[in-house]
């Protein structure tokens, strides 16, 4: 006689694992969940200084120039050596194709050099924005705001999490007139649990694969533009568990 999967999932989205197994005993699979709202306090930046041309000494040096001014003001607003990151001077040739002749057309040679800077108020990164010239070799993008609290607060939502899935067991537990028992698996990736009977006494299979279930939304506006108007927002951290507990009497 065929056993019928009895796998409870309250997710939307597939949710996969690796593959196990699972006794004949009745259970229940449930996923808990928690969020978090936090202020960023990692506000980065990114800096590209770039230009394509023939003449070598001089576009390096107008990039080198830029590439200066924005360190020293870096420098004066004492940011530490972790937050910076200066690549070394990337040198690449341009070409566009002429339809007339067919054939490709040097430019001339594209330099660029990217500068990386990590502020920790948006107040500071809004006096980098402005302190930078409107010239055409710059070009900024200031990226998503990030918590350097992430980790401490994926760990705290965890338990959280877990007592979620714990609480909605019981209550689907007690709608069929039995009680959650032990924890048979618990994981922050979901289980499409799917029985498989074989013509002999194989024990029954979970198949599954991993997706990953931690997500993090930034919400919050950041215009790119010298003297544009910034918002600091919110981060929103979301961690996922699934736990399977066997059901008793």
């Amino acid at each position: 006689m065929k056993r019928l999967l009895a796998g409870m999932l309250l997710s939307g989205c597939v949710l996969v694992a690796q593959a196990q197994s699972i006794g004949g005993a009745p259970f229940i699979a449930v996923h808990g969940k928690a969020k978090a709202e936090v202020v960023p306090d990692v506000f980065p930046l990114e800096i590209t200084l770039k230009d394509t041309s023939l003449d070598a000494a001089k576009t390096q040096a107008l990039i080198e120039g830029h590439a200066e001014r924005i360190l020293a003001t870096v420098k004066q607003m004492k940011l530490q050596d972790a937050d910076v990151t200066v690549s070394n001077m990337n040198v690449s040739p341009a070409y566009r194709y002429d339809r007339a002749t067919e054939k490709q057309v040097f430019l001339g040679n594209v330099y660029q050099r990217v500068v990386k800077l990590r502020f920790h108020a948006l107040a500071d990164l809004s006096k980098m924005i402005g302190s930078l010239p409107s010239s055409k070799e710059i070009q900024i993008d200031t990226g998503e705001f990030e918590t350097s609290h992430a980790d401490d607060v994926r760990r705290a939502l965890m338990t959280k999490a877990v007592e979620d899935a714990r609480l909605t067991g019981e209550v689907m537990a007690k709608a069929v007139g039995r009680k959650l028992g032990s924890v048979h698996n618990v994981s922050n990736r979901g289980f499409n649990v799917q029985y498989v009977e074989g013509g002999n006494d194989d024990p029954p299979v979970v198949l599954a694969s991993p997706k990953t279930l931690d997500s993090v939304t930034v919400t919050g506006s950041a215009l790119m533009s010298p003297g544009a108007v910034m918002r600091q927002g919110h981060i929103e951290l979301a961690q996922d568990v699934y736990v399977i507990y066997t059901l008793t009497d």
